[in-house]
């Protein structure tokens, strides 16, 4: 091959591979904007988990979206594309709406679901996993046809199939494969190493048992305790692995020490902080731990601003041409953050947490802490709801939703009573001080453990969960909180 025909060889593949280039490059774009709107929808859709809660208005959405995606590829007319993506849209939408009604009138199974997911009980309990699905698939289906007495009755049956999954997953994931780990460790002598931690596994494998012995059908302590074992052997075999070398004398014990505080440094260094260990490891994790907090605060912050710019853009473009609405439409804004300001201003933050929702405004009121199993409110917390009470009146013309919240120890149906009364308590009091304010301005509602705000693996992640919310939102706000 001569080096004319090389070249040209080179110049002809070069402009087919441009063309094809140049043409992929367009089609990409064209679906961009295409499908921006379903593509939303579809993400709102998944957040809200609907092909779980509205499986039939999902798998509608689904057709039409597929069919609209090789329509595309065939290079079908826009209009038809359109037509499509329009009708997915709408089943989309109507999806999550549907989401909403399932989360209420399917609480119990949904939460027996969540539970029986987070023992991996599709994979240690596949058949029962299975049956469960579909018989939750089909009292979602009802629900979503307006048989609510159906939809229930096979939910609770599915509930049922949820619980003894998981029963089973726990069993298989935790217990059995807990003991087996303590067996290789005490083969692999851990215990010369870090006795403490494997006697500690031991421990909890015992109480899990018992635990779930005792009470089938209360898993979520068990199932922590039971992960809180299977985590201690492996840390113990951790120990064993990490220590061998020192008690062997081939590590000493001062770079044994300097090498634990790496990963400090790294954590600190990440965070453009210094870590310094002159008094040890506490100045290091406190200001970690305080830079963290910072970053979490501008993190929502940031995504609070976001919501405002996105609001403000729409009525932009909503009122464009009347300046003077516009103007006033900010001169709201700008009071709706000053009074955010000064509600803000009322609470130590050890009393309560203030956020924004939109155009809600949440008050947690961490400091407000209940006895065990009791929804009695303490004369200690009566100044603490006073400022919940000169919060309120910051916005007259806001109804005021208070949500009971709890963790996911105790049985379904006892926590989510719990919530109730114990939000049902926080209303009654506001109430009975509050003689300016009509009692149907103030509602409670409980949630149970159904609506968690951190990890109830933990101790201080389930104490997080036990709370009481006060949502205010303008009374022309029928969207829920």
């Amino acid at each position: 091959m001569t080096t004319f025909t090389k070249y040209l060889l080179l110049v002809l593949a070069s402009a087919i591979f441009g063309l094809s280039g140049s043409a992929l490059y367009g089609q990409e774009n064209l679906r961009a904007t295409l499908f921006a709107q379903a593509d939303d929808d579809l993400k709102a859709a998944n957040e809200a988990r609907a092909s779980v809660l509205a499986p039939k208005s999902y798998g509608e959405a689904a057709k039409y979206y597929r069919s609209a995606e090789e329509k595309l590829e065939r290079g079908r007319s826009i209009d038809s594309i359109k037509k499509d993506l329009e009708q997915a849209s709408s089943a989309l939408r109507d999806a999550v709406e549907a989401t909403g009604l399932a989360g209420i009138t399917l609480t119990t199974a949904i939460q027996a679901r969540n539970d029986a997911e987070a023992a991996d009980a599709e994979k240690f309990a596949a058949d029962q996993w299975r049956d469960a699905e579909e018989r939750f698939a089909s009292a979602a289906r009802r629900l979503e046809d307006g048989n609510i007495n159906s939809a229930r009755s096979r939910a609770q049956a599915a509930e049922e199939i949820y619980r003894s999954a998981e029963l089973a997953a726990i069993k298989a994931n935790y217990l059995d494969e807990t003991r087996r780990l303590i067996t290789q460790a005490k083969d692999d002598r851990v215990e010369r190493y870090a006795p403490r931690t494997l006697a500690r596994a031991e421990t909890l494998l015992t109480q899990a048992e018992t635990a779930l012995t005792q009470n089938r059908y209360d898993t979520d302590e068990p199932r922590s305790i039971a992960r809180q074992a299977k985590y201690e052997v492996k840390h113990a075999m951790y120990l064993a692995r990490t220590l061998k070398p020192v008690r062997d004398r081939d590590v000493s014990l001062e770079d044994f020490a300097l090498s634990t505080e790496v990963p400090v440094e790294r954590i600190a260094s990440t965070l453009d902080l210094v870590a310094e260990f002159d008094q040890g490891y506490a100045g290091p994790t406190d200001a970690v731990s305080e830079k963290i907090v910072a970053l979490q605060k501008d993190s929502y912050e940031l995504k609070e601003r976001h919501v405002q710019i996105a609001e403000l853009e729409s009525e932009i473009q909503q009122l464009e041409g009347q300046l003077g609405t516009q103007s006033e439409r900010l001169a709201a804004q700008e009071e709706q953050r000053q009074k955010f300001r000064q509600i803000e201003s009322m609470f130590d933050e050890n009393e309560a947490e203030v956020f924004t929702q939109g155009q809600n405004i949440l008050i947690r009121p961490i400091g407000l802490v209940f006895p065990t199993g009791s929804a009695q409110i303490e004369s200690q917390y009566f100044a603490l709801l006073r400022k919940l009470q000169n919060a309120i009146l910051v916005f007259p013309d806001n109804e005021v939703i208070v949500e009971g919240h709890t963790d996911a120890f105790g049985g379904d149906e006892a926590n989510l009573a719990l919530s109730r009364e114990r939000a049902e308590a926080v209303r009654s009091y506001l109430l009975a001080n509050m003689s300016s304010v009509p009692d149907g301005d103030i509602a409670s509602i409980g949630y149970g453990e159904s609506r968690p705000v951190a990890n109830n693996e933990t101790v201080d992640g389930r104490a997080k969960n036990r709370r009481i919310d006060l949502v205010l939102r303008p009374k022309s706000d029928s969207s829920g909180s």
